[in-house]
């Protein structure tokens, strides 16, 4: 059905895609995969239209075309589901969708486009309620709400007489529970039994082996293997990076101090203006030189206890000491796009944002731009941000490159206090391993680290005591003494205990 033959694409002196070539078969999917920068967006990005491609060819059903904008893509019969939503918060299911594929003027047809997305959300088994307000939606059903509007773009196009079924998903369960994902294969799988070709980039290898059916592995822009996707993981590491990958492996903080607890929480509360209940008396104390993990399903506090800490919102009760100055904390936040990065800042005036203040970026209130751009050249350098260079726009940037350049501004300083929220999300294995390391070294300098995280299997890697948070409340898990199976069932909240 599809075939990209000799793509190339430079940005200045940059090779984004160098001479690539795939084909995606109906009901085919096909995984794509790479380190952060290998150009699969870039590749992806010209298949939809958003990129212009310097060489190379497109053909659909062995008809040649060009694809000059994500309109003329989707007439095509090509959908994409980005990475970062592209959804409107304050407007219901049906609107978004509407606003979307609805190009008639006048008044539309809710009704009708409410028992369309019935019908489709029926055929993966999904329940969407179509009047529900974005906004108040789990990331998990956002998601499904994106492909629903994808799948319905195709459904319309194949209509009007376009020969493809196309859908590329980029990093789809990136923001997903193990419990979400595990309701998403299952209906990826079955979009291709119907006849959908998909693209799917991923970092994460397992879910690979679970829902593809052939890989394409990029580095530096050139395919350096296309194969079957039962490929064991580790050579599909070693492919995307070029070398073979060292896990980070737990050990014992070497000196953490009972004596010195930079945060301490108690009897922490707060409700919601309805009345709900989002923290449930909590009590908990980071000692420096130890990682708290927190995990759980998103939706269950997390949120509201990282806004209390970084005082963002004012708790109905209990007390938080010891978070400190911005400059003594490390905040690794869960969107970067609206709590990390100045999106139409270059690179480099991101990474220097938390101390152009102090010397030596500027003298009593002139600033010295020259020491920013040395210090962004060290950073990028030291942290592998992939950029033309220091100048360009953060929002031109990679999802892996830019959690990059948010890690290395946050971790750099030296922190005294780590919260880190998902900071793996968006990142390949190579590059989440680094975190995972950095991480445990900033603990072994005598930070208290907090990681809040939707990956069990990386905070088991690393952590020194783990928790879970369900409805509002901690619960110990007695870590390292509990196995993953007991962590998941405190996770559904099948089991009661006390955190401390």
């Amino acid at each position: 059905m599809l075939s990209l033959s000799a793509i190339s694409k430079r940005f200045g002196s940059v090779s984004a895609v160098v001479d690539v070539s795939l084909t995606c078969a109906a009901g085919q999917v096909h995984g794509l995969l790479g380190e952060n920068g290998a150009g699969k967006s870039t590749l992806m990005n010209i298949l939809f239209g958003l990129v212009t491609p310097d060489a190379g060819s497109i053909a659909l059903a062995g008809k040649s075309v060009r694809v000059f904008s994500p309109h003329q893509a989707q007439r095509l019969g090509i959908a994409m589901v980005h990475q970062h939503f592209a959804l409107v918060p304050i407007l219901s299911v049906v609107d978004n969708i509407i606003l979307a594929l609805d190009d008639k003027l006048g008044f539309a047809d809710r009704a009708k486009w409410s028992q369309r997305l019935r019908q489709r959300a029926a055929s993966l088994h999904w329940d969407i309620n179509p009047q529900a307000v974005v906004g108040t939606l789990a990331i998990g059903q956002q998601q499904r709400v994106e492909i629903l509007k994808a799948l319905l773009g195709l459904d319309q196009a194949s209509n009007m007489g376009a020969v493809a079924k196309i859908l590329i998903l980029d990093e789809p369960t990136a923001v997903l529970t193990e419990q979400e994902v595990d309701e998403l294969l299952p209906a990826i799988r079955r979009l291709a039994s119907d006849g959908v070709a998909v693209l799917y980039i991923s970092h994460k290898l397992d879910e690979v082996a679970r829902v593809c059916d052939v890989v394409t592995v990029l580095r530096r822009g050139r395919v350096v293997h296309h194969g079957t996707a039962n490929t064991p993981p580790a050579q599909l590491a070693a492919l995307m990076i070029g070398a073979a990958i060292e896990k980070p492996q737990r050990t014992a903080s070497p000196a953490p101090d009972s004596a010195m607890s930079p945060v301490i929480i108690k009897n922490l509360c707060l409700c919601a203006t309805n009345g709900r209940v989002e923290l449930d008396d909590i009590n908990l104390n980071i000692r420096a030189g130890e990682i708290v993990a927190i995990a759980g399903v998103e939706g269950n506090g997390q949120s509201a206890l990282v806004e209390v800490l970084l005082g963002q919102r004012v708790p109905t009760s209990g007390s938080v000491h010891g978070v400190g100055s911005p400059t003594q904390l490390g905040y690794i936040p869960d969107d970067r796009h609206r709590d990390a990065l100045v999106l139409s800042l270059s690179l480099r005036d991101n990474l220097v944002l938390k101390q152009y203040r102090s010397l030596p970026f500027s003298w009593h209130g002139w600033l010295s731009l020259r020491q920013w751009t040395v210090a962004a050249k060290r950073l990028i350098s030291a942290y592998d941000v992939r950029a033309l260079n220091v100048f360009v726009p953060v929002v031109t940037l990679s999802g892996g490159n830019q959690q990059k350049a948010v890690i290395a501004r946050e971790l750099s300083s030296q922190p005294s206090i780590i919260i880190a929220v998902n900071p793996t999300r968006g990142l390949d294995i190579a590059a989440a391993t680094s975190v995972l390391k950095r991480l445990i070294a900033a603990r072994d300098a005598g930070a208290a680290v907090l990681l809040i995280h939707h990956d069990l299997d990386e905070i088991m890697s690393i952590t020194d005591r783990l928790l879970v948070m369900h409805e509002g409340q901690l619960t110990d898990t007695n870590w390292p003494a509990s196995n993953r199976a007991q962590i998941s069932q405190l996770m559904l909240g099948h089991v009661a205990g006390a955190a401390t």
